[in-house]
């Protein structure tokens, strides 16, 4: 298995949501729009998988205040080493909730 496959499982996340992650690594923060035009992808499908990763706290989103008025969101990966760790904790998590589950093993069939 690798880091991406582990990724996949950890957050419930696809193939195409992760070369996102990685693609936002490389870079500084980006607008949705200029994501879309790397990505040669909708804007709204960009926004939703976009979305998947904040939820899966890989990405963080700034709001820019515009010169004229309005606003716009930059959107920056989470550096791979704060992921790491980030793995690491959900996965001792899930570690310790099975390992209960199996304590009580028996007790959940009599």
């Amino acid at each position: 298995m690798d880091c991406k496959e582990v990724m996949s499982c950890v957050f419930n996340i696809n193939m195409k949501e992760i070369e996102l992650y990685k693609f936002l690594v490389e870079k500084e923060e980006m607008r949705v729009e200029e994501i879309a035009k790397a990505f040669k992808k909708d804007r709204s499908t960009i926004q939703r998988s976009l979305k998947k990763l904040m939820d899966c706290m890989l990405v963080e989103r700034k709001k820019k205040i515009m010169g004229k008025g309005g606003y716009y969101y930059t959107y920056k990966a989470v550096p791979p080493a704060n992921a790491k760790n980030f793995i690491k904790v959900c996965l001792e998590d899930w570690y310790k909730r099975m390992a209960n589950a199996i304590e009580n093993f028996e007790n959940d069939f009599k």
